[in-house]
């Protein structure tokens, strides 16, 4: 009977647990040789654990996106290794100029005890981080020079570990690397950005995982699977508040129901349905090409005349 019960809460209970596992391996790892020469490493242990999930408990949705795995791999390597070094060398130097400039010192707060005690700041870094990543995600959706960007990681048909990079580069930054630029000239405990990170990152992660996992009440406190497959659908629910998107926040669903984003259509016996289909809800196909995804083609139609080019083949001499 015991065994019955933990077989039925087995789906509610890998994500979490997952997830808390990879908490306690970041904070004992902090300050080690192994997060000083690769800090890293916490991206690519997640990615084992989400792959093995996968693995095997598959989304008994899924569709195959094998083919896509180098493409996956390249923005993967791009958007970890190079990405926020980039935008920190362009945009750190310009926050700090700013603050060193009117305030005389370089941190808009002088000392992290001006914030309150840790766990205040561990709140208020959590939630003004989502807070960012829900705001710019959301503008996305309606700019529409940005869902051009933006949209190559909605082509995605089926929503699993190695696709959660799949973006083009600015479209990533703005989301994931500008908001904490921003937080780190506040003057937070570094500890207190760690823990949250630890907290957002995970879930943030694991809301792309392509396993069968249910949420259960968590959905209406993290993002997970079951929530953000409905981000990813290709069509949604008839309703105007749903026109650009939904299910936006990135960690959390708190903003997406204070803000009335929030999408979770279940049957008559209370169960998540499944979105229809994942994909594109333009119909833009699943792109492989890296390369167009890099340089945007989508939003630059010379660049894509240009690709559309290359592409076409060489038509052989008359004799």
């Amino acid at each position: 009977m015991l065994a019955k019960k933990f077989i039925n809460w087995l789906p509610y209970l890998i994500l979490p647990g997952a997830g808390i596992a990879l908490g306690v391996l970041y904070l004992t790892m902090r300050g080690s040789a192994l997060a000083k020469t690769f800090p890293f490493y916490g991206s690519f242990v997640s990615l084992f654990i989400m792959i093995t999930l996968e693995r095997v408990w598959t989304w008994r949705h899924a569709k195959s996106q094998r083919h896509m795995i180098w493409r996956d791999l390249t923005s993967t390597m791009v958007q970890t290794f190079l990405i926020g070094g980039i935008f920190g060398a362009i945009f750190l130097p310009i926050l700090h100029w700013g603050p060193q400039t009117f305030l005389g010192r370089r941190l808009l707060f002088g000392l992290s005890d001006q914030l309150g005690p840790l766990w205040v700041q561990v709140i208020a870094v959590s939630l003004l981080s989502t807070l960012w990543g829900y705001g710019m995600h959301r503008f996305e959706h309606y700019n529409s020079f940005l869902w051009k960007l933006h949209g190559y990681h909605h082509s995605v048909t089926n929503v699993q570990a190695t696709n959660i990079l799949v973006s083009n580069p600015v479209d990533y930054a703005l989301r994931n690397v500008l908001g904490g630029l921003i937080l780190s000239i506040v003057g937070f405990n570094p500890i207190a950005i760690v823990i949250a990170g630890v907290i957002d990152l995970n879930y943030g992660s694991f809301s792309h995982s392509g396993t069968d996992a249910k949420g259960g009440w968590m959905n209406y406190i993290f993002n997970g699977p079951e929530v953000h497959r409905w981000h990813h659908s290709v069509k949604l629910p008839d309703d105007p508040k749903f026109r650009y998107g939904c299910n936006f926040g990135v960690a959390t669903t708190f903003w997406d129901i204070l803000f009335g984003t929030f999408c979770l259509p279940k049957d008559a016996n209370g169960e998540v349905l499944a979105p229809p289909a994942l994909g594109h809800p333009e119909g833009y196909p699943d792109e492989p090409n890296y390369l167009k995804m890099l340089f945007a083609v989508r939003a630059f139609p010379a660049l894509e005349r240009l690709f559309e080019k290359k592409q076409q083949p060489i038509s052989a001499p008359a004799e």
